[in-house]
């Protein structure tokens, strides 16, 4: 679009040259200062889609700073999930089925989430009597954490689908999660007052996404096995 809006500008200024000949340096200067005050507009624009540069305090993929910065929370996942045994709702859309919503929804709820767990080397396994499952505002304040915002790692899920039509590349997933999309934000239960284990401990998860009517950008929650077996199961 960049492009074109400057062929459009080039034209534009070919044409008054060949009108008023006379003007040709003014004209010329004009097109230059245009071109320049575009530029900046579009760099301005684009400066919260700039990877930050990180300096590396330990040799993993997830750097501690990130947590404070929301940035990245799949370098961590990513090792969080191998090998283990993961429980997911079972909702995924058929043909019709995703309300007022974008249509893309239908493609992308559920799939993509399982589609990263398996590149992620996880055991996925679909759970029908997690799909009317709430989680409690006050279990969220009290036992987790947020680790970061989701919408890269779910953008560059289109790696691992298996979608063979164009809403599986790579530009389709862009525009919806980084374009149309609020922010996607991942929480982890880090431990309760009871003293239970974190998503860090061995064991098997339930990993959740908070389906609501209407809304696309659904958060996702982390949580051992005997934790939601406990404390969150039948809160419907």
């Amino acid at each position: 679009m960049r492009y074109l809006v400057f062929l459009i500008l080039a034209i534009a200024a070919g044409i008054a040259i060949r009108i008023k000949k006379e003007y040709r340096n003014r004209i010329l200067i004009a097109l230059c200062a245009l071109v320049v005050l575009l530029n900046v507009f579009y760099n301005a624009r684009m400066l919260k889609g700039v990877m930050s540069f990180i300096r590396p305090v330990s040799q993993t993929f997830y750097q501690t700073s990130y947590l404070d910065t929301g940035e990245y929370p799949d370098s961590l996942l990513m090792m969080l999930f191998k090998g283990r045994t993961v429980y997911v709702k079972n909702d995924k859309c058929g043909k019709d089925d995703y309300g007022h919503r974008h249509w893309l929804f239908r493609y992308y709820h559920a799939f993509n989430t399982q589609w990263f767990l398996k590149a992620a080397e996880a055991d996925v396994k679909e759970d029908d009597s997690i799909n009317d499952v709430s989680l409690a505002a006050e279990l969220i304040d009290s036992d987790f954490e947020e680790l970061g915002r989701a919408n890269d790692m779910f953008r560059y899920i289109f790696m691992y689908n298996d979608i063979d039509r164009e809403w599986g590349n790579y530009f389709y997933y862009y525009w919806y999660y980084y374009e149309r999309l609020d922010p996607i934000r991942v929480f982890v239960m880090t431990g309760d007052e009871n003293g239970s284990g974190s998503v860090f401990d061995p064991g098997e998860l339930v990993v959740m996404w908070n389906t609501v009517d209407g809304i696309e950008n659904e958060d996702i929650y982390i949580m051992p096995k005997d934790y939601y077996d406990r404390e969150v199961a039948g809160n419907e």
